[in-house]
């Protein structure tokens, strides 16, 4: 009984014990709770800070000057300042081939030669028959000056005899004139004596025509003789055969590059083929092709900054000298693909002759020289009601953060992206506010950041003195 009533005591006691140890876990994860609250609560409060910070940060730069100058970039090659075409008149075989691509040649220089046997055989037979037609056409000359003299004998001959017909039948009828007259003979004696007359002057002028007519066929056939000795068909052959032979030797009519060999030993070669090509090396060229937005700014006399990767970092003095404003449809090779492009091109002339044939060059063409000027952005400049340009600038306040201030400005050309500041109250040191967006207003706080490190610059006081922020 006495074990039983121990034993009721001790539940009772471990049943009390119960409450009291609930109780203080509860209270233990009560106070965790609160902290992480507390926690929460700080993280979100600075996160939100930061938000806040961040999306009221602006970026400034200061306002400085700039070289404004307007240029126009190309890209080009090497050429020669002239290139020739060495071709030859000579209608034969190619027997030598002296230069190849890349070649450096003098003035005088044998380039190829080309057979000569044929054509020194086609010029001795046409010599010989020009010599036999020379004799022949000496011949039939003399016998035409011959036969004109003949005609112009025979005429004094026949002219003569007739004169002396007509004489006598004068003489005949004035004695027959003089008898009629003294009663001798009849009036029919005096008739047939007239008719004598009448018919030996008829015979002369007859004679006069039929001799005439003999001259004039000698003559006609004298100067048809000197236009068949005038006829210059087989003169002008002669003369063609004699420069093709000339031309059987090739020499370099320039010093230059060899830059093309478009023939090799065994071709026969044709009047108009171009053997090979040599550019001047005397003096050099830039040939650059020009986008269609930029080719009616250039002109010929610009000066250009040419630079290559053969020559580092030198700035090699170019001027262009031909603007070519007709646009060129580019090449096609034999497979149908484009091989060069086409468009609109210039040509600048290079105060250099260290560069080779070919090269790859770039070039500034000066359009404009402005030199440094006082430029800002295009796209922060705003326009008020009046038309007023301005920018916004960033001043400093007590609070490290920054104010945004108007300055009124004229503006000038635009380059590229900069728009030159020609007037107003904007001063070199100005820390203009990038907000392209325009989402800062005259009078706004916000805080600056700096596009570029602190000590390169400094927010301003509105007066182009850095100041601490």
């Amino acid at each position: 009984m006495k074990d039983k009533k121990q034993k009721n005591e001790q539940n009772a006691g471990a049943i009390a014990a119960k409450p009291k140890k609930k109780k203080k876990v509860l209270i233990v994860v009560l106070v965790i709770v609160a902290v992480l609250v507390v926690w929460i609560g700080i993280s979100i409060h600075n996160a939100t800070k930061q938000v806040a910070m961040a999306v009221n940060t602006v970026e400034v730069e200061p306002v400085q000057k700039r070289d404004l100058s307007d240029t126009i970039s190309v890209k080009g090659t090497v050429a020669g300042a002239s290139s020739t075409n060495v071709t030859s008149k000579a209608a034969s075989e190619i027997t030598s081939m002296n230069v190849q691509v890349g070649d450096i040649v003098k003035e005088g220089d044998v380039l190829c030669t080309l057979d000569s046997t044929s054509i020194e055989e086609k010029i001795a037979d046409l010599e010989k028959s020009m010599s036999n037609a020379n004799a022949v056409s000496s011949i039939n000359t003399q016998q035409a000056a011959d036969a004109l003299q003949q005609a112009k004998d025979d005429q004094t001959t026949t002219l003569a005899a007739a004169q002396k017909t007509l004489d006598r039948a004068k003489d005949s009828y004035n004695g027959a004139q003089m008898l009629y007259d003294q009663g001798q003979a009849d009036f029919a004696a005096l008739l047939a004596a007239k008719q004598a007359v009448e018919d030996a002057q008829t015979a002369y002028d007859t004679a006069v025509e039929t001799t005439n007519r003999a001259i004039e066929t000698a003559q006609e056939a004298q100067e048809l003789n000197k236009y068949k000795d005038t006829d210059t068909t087989s003169k002008d052959t002669l003369s063609n055969l004699k420069e093709q032979l000339a031309d059987c030797e090739i020499t370099a009519p320039c010093g230059g590059v060899v830059t093309a060999v478009n023939s090799k030993v065994g071709d026969i070669n044709a009047e108009k083929n171009v053997i090979m090509t040599i550019e001047d090396t005397s003096s050099l060229k830039m040939v650059a092709t020009v986008q269609e937005a930029d080719v009616l700014k250039l002109q010929e006399g610009m000066e250009a900054t040419v630079t290559a990767d053969a020559t580092g970092d030198e700035q090699i003095k170019g001027t262009v000298t031909r603007v070519v404003r007709v646009k060129s449809q580019g090449t096609t090779g034999s497979d149908g693909s484009t091989t060069s492009a086409g468009g609109y091109s210039i040509e600048i002339a290079l105060d250099n002759q260290e560069l080779l044939i070919g090269m790859a060059v770039k070039a500034k063409v000066m359009i404009q020289a402005k030199g440094e000027v006082l430029a800002v952005p295009y796209d922060l400049i705003q326009y008020d009601d009046n038309g007023q340009a301005y920018v916004l600038v960033a001043e400093a306040d007590d609070g490290g953060n920054a104010i945004a201030v108007r300055r009124n400005i004229t503006v000038g050309d635009e380059v590229d992206y900069y728009t030159e500041v020609t007037g107003g109250d904007l001063a070199e040191g100005d820390m203009l506010i990038y907000d392209t967006t325009f989402s800062i207003a005259e009078g706004q706080t916000f805080t600056p950041e700096q596009m570029y490190s602190e000590q390169d610059m400094g927010l301003t006081d509105g007066t182009g003195t850095e100041v601490s922020e």
